[in-house]
């Protein structure tokens, strides 16, 4: 063992420890020594039960009803508490539906105009064209069979025009679009893209 480095075991002997503690400098926020080389002390980092965000109060608007509450700083540095109680944050999260939702993946949007006139039209004009023949199996199908598949997704067209253009979409029965999709969701799982064929 090195003459120069010595094993500091701390028993009972308080003024071993405040020895020690001495090498260290003070915290620059509230003064008391520290025992470790960090930039402040436990208590005003915010760790263990006597910190100072554990007892500080910070006021926050409720996110539906704003009204003033408080809640504690420790809260706040982790992003939570926006809502004053259960009741409203329940019914803010029933005003989320539609295009203010978190999970909305798209749909009927007011920039691609009515969704449902557009299909229709697509629908028989590309029945038309392929003589209700699907273009995979080359079956004829008819009515509830037929589905218009679209090369390039709804949600990635830019409006409906290009979304339901006749060289965006394909007439095909129902088996033939299920394996069409599934084999797009597989690869879309894998990291490629489904839709350069």
């Amino acid at each position: 063992m090195n003459n120069n480095c010595k094993e500091i075991v701390f028993g009972s002997d308080t003024a071993e420890r405040k020895r020690y503690q001495k090498n260290f400098p003070p915290c620059p926020k509230c003064g008391t020594p520290m025992n470790t080389r960090s930039k402040t002390c436990a208590r005003c980092a915010g760790k263990g039960r006597g910190s100072l965000s554990r007892k500080r109060l910070v006021v926050r608007k409720c996110k539906f009803c704003r009204n003033n509450f408080s809640i504690p700083l420790w809260r706040q540095n982790q992003n939570r508490g926006y809502f004053c109680s259960r009741e409203c944050v329940n019914k803010y999260q029933k005003t989320l539906i539609g295009v203010k939702s978190r999970k909305w993946r798209g749909g009927t949007n007011p920039r691609f105009g009515s969704r449902s006139t557009a299909w229709k039209v697509a629908k028989l004009w590309a029945m038309a064209r392929e003589k209700r023949k699907c273009q995979k199996c080359h079956k004829i199908i008819s009515g509830f069979n037929a589905i218009i598949h679209h090369i390039k997704p709804y949600s990635k067209c830019k409006d409906h025009i290009e979304a339901f253009g006749p060289q965006n979409i394909m007439l095909l029965c129902r088996s033939c679009h299920a394996k069409i999709e599934n084999l797009g969701r597989n690869k879309r799982r894998k990291g490629g893209d489904a839709y350069d064929d």
